[in-house]
């Protein structure tokens, strides 16, 4: 947590600049009016008691939780520092002034100083605003990317419990007198301001020389030896980011022994041994530090060269040619996106780089901290000087960019298969591109049944007077289908009008063809249109929400019972809880894998424990990876799934766990399950194929017949068919024999004969 600036009694703190602001605001539980005295509560046992790993209880709550997690629910709010080993927290300043004084008014000084569109929002609101014209004003004027009103919520939460507005039975949050007159006061962050900031973006910037060795590398590096990159950044004492590394390799300059590397770790960072031993390993790796003799380690010349240079760019250089798809990541955030998004437009251009969406997230936090990235909310966009060096670092080849000219001709079916069917980020653009598209309504229509049948839904499109546009069925149960209604709505400016629908229409469009929901979807809607349709129990979709949706299921699949809230009025909130708590499952299995790896293979957990761990063990090795820790019912959940007959990648017993094989080959184990329920299937599409009847690809329809067999493809080369299917995002082995199914799709997609051929 940052710093918060001092208070004084007369005069408020000065606002961080905007960028560096929370996008979140914070969190306490309980009615507006009980707001101030839940929080006094907070930071009275904070300061009686300021470890981190306890439990805390609100006033009347009947069940104690985890003060980490308010804490976190809390964010970067000014009232609270973080510092040692074990983890403790501090009141800031302004907190005890607050403790003190119990200063409203300096209170929400400091929370408009670390969190932004909060004094902001005070402004906005003018003689009364609804909360949904408030969020409109958070997304319009200050470029907020909120899907809900949790956040504006949150804000007029505080606001309410400070007294400085009221809530009106109309609707409207109206500013109190204490409200305005605090309003004066405040610095404000205006639109003009950050219009002025936007478009400083997107000038071009100095880009600082790299220094001569520096530079000499990076003209020869071949693309062999940026395919061979590091895919994990490893663990760093103190923290991937400029001061930790440059006090580690001002530490190493003139050399330095393993023991008095550890030595200054442990005392510079308050690490453990064994944990400034992994930063040692994790330094070498990255080419900074170099191994001189038996046990002595120095500073690279590389390393040197940008310790002198000073410069945060030149770091990024270094690092581009050590960690796998760094400068790449930085390519592909010409336009704000998210970890997700990003992690699936990488997954695209190089399918077989195996980056997960911790692995971006890493990835990300080093780009910020070089000032070549700057998150807003929930994305991340280039700065000027981000745009400079992307477009001036060695890339490695995109898997869509022929290497050698003319490709083969097998190569060139497959590339026209590759465009044929739909990936996940051409598919997402594609959505949010038609939807404007009022000319050719019918090119959203098709992009949407391509959407919905990558979702793992049944389309039947009809369109036509009278008729809905198209019905999705979800299979959600054995006894259980659900049949929704879409309404596709084009409009060329973005926004949906009451002249765009027909409420009175949609029961008898649902009638029709039996459906017992709708969704309207469409680049955006306006606030009637919104209102209405909350009235008659119609969920509103925007096409972005839609596209978002298809990358994420790309990365972390859903099924459709749990897909389905996506398109039910009012459980926008349910869809998101429920991929979060999927991702966190997906990381708590990787993070228990690697922690008991790492066990198995420490001479000092070998010698007093067999390298097997119990759940308190595993929470410990893990309790750093995550801004929440895993629970004990993740990690039980964890290794029961990891010890199941199937996996038998754990062996349990008394209470310790021990792993039984290396993380790639229990990987391998997994893919190979997949393998096998995919060729089992019955009457069931591997995910993200494209069926048959399947309306036409966006660049034209499907060709009427398939193109001529190549005579010579009799014999497939296992190769070519991994390689398709890696750029497929298929699930393949690296070795052994092939799925006779996966064999099959090969062939279907190559216009190859099948065995059931005739």
């Amino acid at each position: 947590m940052s710093q918060a600036p001092e208070p004084d009694a007369e005069d408020f703190p000065t606002p961080l600049p905007w960028l560096a602001r929370a996008g979140t605001a914070p969190y306490i539980p309980g009615h507006f009016s009980e707001l101030l005295d839940n929080l006094t509560a907070l930071l009275k046992d904070i300061d009686a008691d300021p470890l981190v790993d306890r439990a805390f209880t609100w006033p009347g709550a009947a069940s104690p939780v985890s003060l980490r997690q308010v804490l976190h629910h809390m964010g970067n709010c000014g009232l609270f520092t973080r510092e040692g080993r074990p983890s403790r927290v501090l009141l800031t300043p302004a907190a005890r002034h607050f403790l003190d004084t119990g200063d409203v008014a300096h209170l929400t000084a400091v929370l408009h100083a670390h969190v932004r569109f909060f004094g902001e929002l005070l402004e906005a609101i003018g003689e009364g605003l609804t909360y949904d014209e408030l969020n409109q004003a958070a997304v319009d004027s200050y470029g907020l990317t909120w899907k809900s009103l949790d956040q504006v919520r949150r804000r007029v939460h505080w606001m309410r419990g400070t007294g400085m507005v009221e809530y009106w039975t109309n609707g409207k949050i109206i500013p109190a007198e204490d409200g305005l007159a605090l309003l004066s006061r405040l610095s404000l962050v205006r639109p003009s301001d950050l219009e002025s900031q936007r478009e400083a973006a997107g000038l071009a910037a100095e880009l600082p020389e790299p220094p001569r060795l520096l530079a000499e590398r990076l003209d020869e590096v071949t693309q062999e030896e940026l395919q061979a990159r590091r895919r994990v950044l490893g663990y760093i004492a103190g923290g991937a980011n400029m001061t930790a590394l440059s006090r580690l390799v001002d530490a190493a300059t003139a050399g330095l022994s393993r023991s008095e590397f550890i030595q200054f770790s442990v005392e510079a960072f308050d690490v453990g041994k064994s944990s400034a031993e992994q930063s040692l390993n994790t330094l070498q790796g990255l080419d900074l530090l170099v191994q001189v003799g038996p046990d002595q380690f120095a500073a690279t010349d590389l390393a040197v060269e940008w310790f002198t240079s000073g410069e945060a760019v030149d770091l990024i250089r270094h690092l581009h040619l050590h960690l796998t798809l760094l400068g790449e990541t930085l390519d592909a955030l010409a336009s704000e996106s998210d970890s997700s998004t990003l992690t699936a437009i990488l997954a695209e251009r190089y399918p077989a780089s195996g980056l997960t969406r911790k692995d971006v997230t890493a990835r990300i936090a080093l780009l910020v901290e070089a000032g070549l990235a700057e998150r807003i909310g929930n994305v991340t966009r280039r700065t000027a000087l981000g745009t400079a060096l992307a477009g001036s670092l060695p890339l490695q080849q995109r898997h869509d960019a022929h290497r050698d000219g003319a490709p083969s001709p097998a190569g060139t079916v497959a590339a026209e298969a590759s465009e044929r069917l739909p990936s996940p980020g051409r598919l997402a653009a594609e959505v949010v591109s038609s939807s404007t598209d009022s000319a050719r309504y019918q090119r959203f229509e098709r992009a949407l049944a391509e959407a919905f049948r990558y979702l793992g839904a049944d389309v039947e499109v009809h369109s036509g007077p009278a008729k809905t546009d198209m019905v999705v069925t979800l299979w959600l149960s054995p006894a259980n289908r659900r049949r929704i209604a879409v309404e596709a709505k084009t409009d060329g400016a973005g926004l949906v009008t009451d002249q765009d629908v027909k409420f009175m229409r949609l029961s008898k469009h649902r009638a029709r063809h039996h459906a017992d929901r709708t969704v309207l979807i469409g680049p955006g809607f306006d606030t009637w249109v919104s209102q209405e349709a909350e009235k008659e129990g119609v969920a509103v979709l925007r096409a972005k929400q839609l596209a978002e949706a298809v990358l994420r299921h790309s990365v972390t699949p859903l099924y459709p019972h749990e897909l389905v809230t996506m398109l039910l009025a009012g459980q926008a909130d349910a869809l998101e809880h429920t991929w979060s708590e999927t991702e966190r499952r997906t990381e708590a299995l990787a993070l228990v894998v690697n922690a008991m790896w790492k066990s198995a293979n420490d001479p000092a957990d070998i010698e007093f424990g067999a390298g097997a761990l119990d759940v308190r063990d595993i929470w410990r090795e893990t309790k750093t990876s995550l801004e929440t820790p895993l629970d004990k019912k993740e990690i039980e959940e964890a290794l029961a799934f990891l010890g199941s007959p199937c996996v038998a990648g754990v062996l349990e017993r008394g209470g310790h766990h021990a792993i039984t094989a290396p993380p790639e080959l229990i990987a391998s184990r997994l893919r190979s399950l997949a393998s096998a329920i995919e060729a089992k299937a019955v009457g069931a599409a591997p995910l993200g194929s494209t069926p048959a009847n399947a309306i036409g690809a966006f660049s034209g329809s499907l060709p009427a017949a398939p193109p001529e067999p190549d005579p010579s493809s009799n014999d497939i080369e296992p190769a070519r068919v991994r390689s398709w299917a890696k750029a497929e995002g298929r699930p393949v082995n690296t070795r052994g024999r092939l799925p006779e199914s996966l064999i099959r799709e090969y062939r279907r997609a190559h216009g190859l004969p099948t065995d059931g051929d005739g």
